[in-house]
């Protein structure tokens, strides 16, 4: 048996004596004494404010001694103990020490009435206070509880529970729950989650853990759910399970478990280290505070954000008290070991809030040298009333220094950063109301670092922000860099709390650089987009720059000085580093399966895979937290592109009964290929269901081609720099060229930040191959006016450049057409007159709205309205011709028009009997002789009328020759264009054709990236076998004065009159003639063949389209349904499936309707939508069918889902795919 002396330690302080029974555990490398009671003091009265207590325990030999687990049993008037440290010694062996300086009380501190307290290292003792708190700091880690009570009927108890932890290194020993984060008063309620910060000793990642109730209290049974804990200091959230009652006349009678973790739902972050703040009040009268304090730090790798210093602790009033110095711990993100500086700061709450900061010192107790110490003197108030008024304070390091291992400290050399005062001038709009009584404060961003918030309270003008009025104020802080960003905000105080803000300037005080943040927009609750607080951009600088800063400054602050300037070095090495990594998108459709437990509000994800290739994890993360039962959820992705998709993965970290996930389908389209995969899922992922898996791989069933392939770029769109040019709302861009054109693309104005004055943001986008790209339509989804000052579009695999300025604004609800910077593409508007006559027959006129679209070589007309005959002022009566007149772009041969109107007036029936069309010197006739009608014949209220005397294209003129469509495009390089003019002639198995020369008198075709298409004549040369392509220069120009005598060709693609398309890749240099070493002309294989498909003859054809309401209760609806069909040549429009006097889509019923347009090729998706109006709104779509009635093709479009604001994904539309290949139905079919 050996003897083991063990003397307590209370500590000197108020109150630190117990009268509870307080018991030891001593654990050494093999094996622990068991518990032992402290019974037998040399002092009669045991545990008493600043005593030594001397206590004999006997036991077996435990060898090198490691801890000790103190505890009192929170029993006696006085339970609390404030323990300063435990020593225990042995005859032959030197005494250890085990540092405490903790309460064990649940009225203080953490709540904790136990203790492991960690051996110092030999030589040390506790009089060395410092290293002794250090070394324990290290020892310790904190860890994260949150227990989760079941939502069973009596789940509640009002037991105390109990928990201990074993980790891969030891266990915690007891940790009762006493002191939870977010619920103080009724801990363990059902359905309730409990959250613990729970501080002992580490004991490394949790393998498992043991809990347990005392059976105290009235209601004493509890069902636990599961408890889910978080590991900063490793970064790892783990689950562990549980679904079981504790109490002794419930379930099996147990009141102890133990739990293990799921490790599929293991989740990782980045891992948290531990400093050491201590912070030093100052000894002036009133210093000390009652208000919450707070530090932000900021490292080499990033910051901190805001640490609430003390919050947790149940001494919390005796913090911060005049001539206090408080020592804090927290675990914070790693931010690096190196400190640029600080910021502190308090709530201003609390009676005596005010408060005078001496200095404050940080550690980093992580770092592999934890002896480098941050001084940040401070020496002021940060009290309203006192000096500047502010509440907040940029803290620079005084000194660094680093302890060595005998003691000694000396200063480390590091770069610093500089104090700066930053004038700040906010200009108040000049429009009624504008001004404002309401507080208002500003924060700064800059590359190496922010302000953090504050107030704007001392102006020169008395009364501050007043209508067309400028407020000037100053901010001093530590400097900031470039600055990218303010953010702004009012606090809605006061009679008069809106404020409309023209903008506001920023200007620092050693470079005097003014910085312009327009801002044009109202701060209210009641007015523009109803927001109080908004962040603005200078004028000057791009989306793109602006978000590189601010992901710069978020991955730290590592300073170098350049030319005596502090800057920050991570930006310069991101951009030194980084490689441009293109992604595509990926729509994917997922549906859960329809029972009420089939869905789950797991965090799921999915990983695609081609072959061996596969992306990483994707987050399906839903806007309302879950996968609800029969509904389908849509997630737009972004990866790197692959082959063909030939299987999922689809996993969750659900390990609960409730969590169970069961998926019917999931649908995979690609856009830039064009290809749409569908997986048959059709099983569960759950623990306790199926196999219990809880990540399955699907294979593909099927795959389908949707129609042509979207090619990635990238649209820069620039806000004008003048008032009011900007907006707020969404912006619709759709693209023409001469091969059609894209469907309306929806840009995201990103909570309205995109499309303010003076930004220019990129944007990826992807559109079909349409050729010459000739000019944009743009228009505003909202009610604000927008004046942009010119878009680029960038193919970004080619490079290609189209350049689109603009000086029109936008008004609300109209469009503007936008051409090309190019001079093959006419901008010259001509007057197109349409022509519209209406039948003698019986009440043929109509009362409705007609609106119009012509369809022409170059594009569209976009929707025309109908309004202003310069006719008639009744417009559209029996035997009645009426002539409109528009201004439009030139849109070549018009084949067709689109005629429809809205069934509105009294009289809404037509019966139209043709239009026509003039323009220029062309004129073209569209004959109708039908009703539009949702009363009369096939119920069709929009007709699609083709030209009958459209004039023939000729592949040869008289002369004998074709055309050969030739299209130039210029490389990204630098310096890659010319002045010079471009020669070109093709060779092939009729001979070599003459030489074409490009005549570049302007000097401006042939710029960086640019791409310009020719049409050339020349005899039919058979199949082309090579291209040869020259630089020749300038008519006028003289080549020795010009410095650049070379282009940098990328490849010239040209169109057959046998409707082929052959690229020729260049990718080198050429120079003109007698330049020294280089070629002036290059030969070049064919490198691809696209065969083309001559446009079809367009056809007029009727299509069947049925569409099947749902067997669900009250799945019908009163709404008007719209809907729209997209195929290979074009989309069909909006189209209102009408019948006058029929009751459609009710439940169960099959509404079938006869759509007659010009034939759309292969169909591959649908728009359907409603407009919520009628008593019902709401409907449930089970499928919809269409099929042409020529050529006997089906598609079938299932849905399975409500168009509803308050059921399914809360939307009016959907959009529907082909389910899988259309069919051909025969007769006998």
């Amino acid at each position: 048996m050996v003897t083991y002396s063990v003397s307590t330690h209370t500590s000197d302080i108020a109150g630190a004596g117990t009268d509870s029974d307080v018991f030891i555990t001593i654990h050494g490398t093999e094996g622990d004494s068991g518990e032992r009671a402290l019974r037998k003091s040399d002092n009669i009265n045991k545990f008493e404010k600043g005593q030594v207590d001397v206590f004999s325990v006997s036991g077996v030999e435990l060898g090198e001694l490691t801890k000790v687990r103190i505890r009192q049993d929170d029993s006696g008037a006085n339970a609390g103990w404030h323990c300063s440290h435990v020593e225990v010694a042995r005859e032959g062996q030197p005494t250890r020490v085990f540092p405490c300086q903790r309460w064990l009380s649940t009225g203080e501190d953490d709540g904790q009435i136990s203790r492991e307290l960690v051996a110092l290292p030999e030589g040390m003792t506790i009089s060395d206070a410092d290293s002794a708190a250090l070394h324990l700091a290290t020892k310790r880690t904190t860890y994260h509880v949150t227990v989760y009570t079941g939502d069973l009927f009596g789940a509640g108890t009002d037991s105390d529970v109990i928990i201990q932890l074993f980790g891969e290194k030891e266990d915690s020993g007891a940790i009762s729950l006493k002191s939870c984060k977010s619920n103080s008063i009724n801990k363990f309620e059902r359905d309730a989650k409990d959250v613990f910060f729970v501080e002992c000793i580490d004991v490394g990642n949790i393998e498992r853990l043991k809990v347990w109730t005392d059976g105290s209290g009235a209601g004493s049974d509890w069902y636990l759910e599961n408890i889910k804990i978080d590991i900063p200091s490793l970064g790892i959230k783990r689950k562990f399970p549980c679904e079981e009652w504790f109490g002794k006349d419930t379930g099996d009678g147990t009141l102890e478990r133990e739990l293990y973790p799921v490790l599929e739902a293991d989740q990782s972050y980045k891992k948290s280290i531990r400093w050491e703040i201590t912070v030093h009040t100052s000894d002036v009268k009133h210093a000390g505070t009652d208000a919450q304090i707070y530090v932000n730090l900021f490292g080499n790798k990033g910051r901190s954000g805001k640490v609430v210093l003390g919050e947790d602790q149940k001494d919390a009033d005796s913090l911060f008290e005049r001539g206090n110095v408080d020592v804090f711990l927290p675990e914070i993100p790693d931010i690096g070991t190196e400190l640029v500086k600080l910021q502190v700061g308090h709530d201003g709450k609390g009676r005596g809030s005010g408060w005078h900061c001496d200095k404050i010192v940080a550690r980093c107790l992580d770092a592999e040298d934890n002896a480098i110490t941050f001084t940040f003197p401070c020496g002021r108030w940060l009290d309203k009333e006192e000096e500047d008024g502010q509440l907040h304070v940029d803290l620079l390091p005084e000194t660094v220094t680093k302890k060595s291992a005998d003691g000694t400290e000396t200063e480390v050399e590091t770069a610093k950063l500089t104090n700066e005062t930053y004038t700040i001038k906010v200009h108040t709009g000049d429009k009624f109301g504008a001004g404002t009584d309401a507080n208002c404060y500003i924060s700064l961003y800059g590359t190496l670092g922010d302000s953090g918030e504050r107030q704007l309270s001392k102006s020169e003008n008395m009364d501050k922000f007043q209508r067309n009025q400028v407020d000037t104020f100053t901010i001093d802080c530590v400097e900031l860099g470039e600055i990218y960003k303010v953010v702004l905000q009012e606090d809605d105080t006061n009679m008069g709390a809106d404020w409309f803000v023209a903008d506001v300037t920023v200007t620092d005080s050693t470079s005097s650089k003014e910085v312009v943040f327009p801002c044009e927009q109202w701060f209210s609750k009641s007015k523009g987009d109803k927001k109080t607080k908004r962040a603005l951009y200078p004028k000057d600088m791009t989306m793109e720059e602006i978000e590189a800063a601010e992901k710069g400054t978020k991955s730290g602050i590592k300073l170098k000085e350049v030319e005596g300037k502090a800057v920050n070095d991570n930006l310069t090495e991101k951009e030194e580093e980084e490689e441009e990594i293109k992604e595509v998108k990926y729509l994917v459709t997922i549906e859960t399966g329809p029972e009420d437990d089939m869905g789950t509000d797991a965090d799921a994800y999915i990983i695609l895979k081609s072959g061996e290739v596969e992306t990483e994890e994707l987050s399906l993360y839903c806007e309302n937290g879950k996968f609800k039962p029969g509904i389908k959820e849509e997630f737009e992705l972004l990866a790197p592109p692959m082959g063909d998709i030939t299987s999922i993965v689809i996993g969750h970290n659900g390990v609960l009964s409730s969590e169970s996930w069961f998926i019917s389908n999931v649908a995979v389209l690609v856009p830039s290929s064009g290809a749409r995969y569908s997986f048959q899922c059709e099983r569960w992922l759950a623990r306790d269901r199926g196999d219990r898996k809880l990540t399955v791989e699907f294979a593909r069933s099927s795959m389908q081609e949707t129609g042509a392939s979207l090619i990635p770029h990238v649209l820069t769109v620039s806000t004008a720099d003048v008032e009011k040019a900007g907006t707020e709302c969404d912006v619709l861009v759709k693209v023409f060229g001469e091969k059609g054109a894209s469907e309306e693309i929806t840009l995201s104005s990103n909570d309205g930040i995109r499309f303010t004055r003076a930004m220019t943001v990129n944007i990826p986008v992807e559109i079909p191959d349409l050729g010459l790209i000739t000019r944009l339509r743009v228009s505003v989804a909202g009610k604000n006016n927008w004046l942009f000052e010119r878009m680029v579009l960038k193919n970004t695999g080619s490079g290609e450049e189209h350049i689109f300025p603009n000086a029109q604004w936008i008004e609300k609800g109209g469009s503007i057409d936008v051409v090309v910077e190019s001079e093959s593409v006419s901008s010259e508007k001509i007057d197109y007159v349409i022509t519209v006559v209406t039948s003698d027959l019986f009440a043929c006129g109509t009362d409705a709205n007609v609106f119009c679209i012509l369809y022409g070589e170059t594009g569209d007309s976009g929707e025309l309205a109908l309004t202003e005959s310069a006719d008639h002022t009744n417009k559209f009566e029996r035997n009645n011709t009426d002539t409109f007149t528009f201004s439009l772009l030139p849109l070549g041969l018009i084949h067709m028009i689109r005629i429809w109107h809205d069934d509105a007036g009294m009289s809404s029936s037509w019966h139209l009997d043709h239009v026509g069309v003039s323009g220029g010197s062309q004129s073209f006739n569209f004959p109708c002789g039908k009703w539009l009608s949702s009363k009369k014949e096939d119920k069709n209220l929009s007709r699609d009328l083709l030209c009958d005397n459209l004039p023939e294209k000729k592949e040869e003129e008289d002369d004998g020759k074709v055309a050969y469509k030739i299209t130039v495009s210029v490389s990204n390089k630098k310096d890659a264009g010319t002045a010079h003019d471009i020669w070109l002639s093709l060779d092939g198995s009729n001979g070599t054709g003459e030489k074409w020369n490009i005549d570049n008198s302007s000097a401006k075709l042939f710029n960086r990236s640019s791409a310009h298409t020719f049409v050339m004549r020349s005899r039919d040369l058979g199949e082309i076998k090579h291209a040869r392509v020259g630089l020749a220069p300038r008519e006028g120009a003289d080549p020795d004065k010009d410095p650049i005598k070379q282009c940098h060709l990328n490849q010239v693609q040209v169109e057959t009159p046998g409707h082929l398309t052959l690229t020729f890749l260049c990718n080198h240099w050429l120079s003109l003639p007698g330049t020294p070493g280089r070629k002036s002309y290059r030969k070049l294989a064919v490198s691809s063949v696209k065969e083309e498909e001559p446009a079809p003859e367009a056809t007029l054809t009727t299509y069947l389209v049925t569409v099947k309401t749902g067997d669900r209760f009250a799945a019908g609806t009163d709404a008007n349904v719209f809907l729209t069909i997209y195929g290979a040549t074009q989309d069909s429009g909006k189209r209102a499936l009408v019948k006058q006097g029929e009751n459609l889509f009710e439940r169960k019923q099959l509404s079938i309707f006869e759509l007659e347009m010009t034939d759309l090729g292969k169909i591959s998706k649908i728009r359907i939508e409603h407009d919520n109006s009628g008593a019902g709104g709401a409907w449930f779509l089970d499928f919809i069918t269409i099929t042409n009635k020529t050529t006997a093709d089906k598609y079938t479009f299932p849905c399975g889902e409500w168009l509803d604001k308050k059921k399914g994904n809360k939307q009016l539309f959907r959009v529907l795919w082909a389910d899988g290949e259309h069919v051909t139905e025969t007769s006998e079919q």
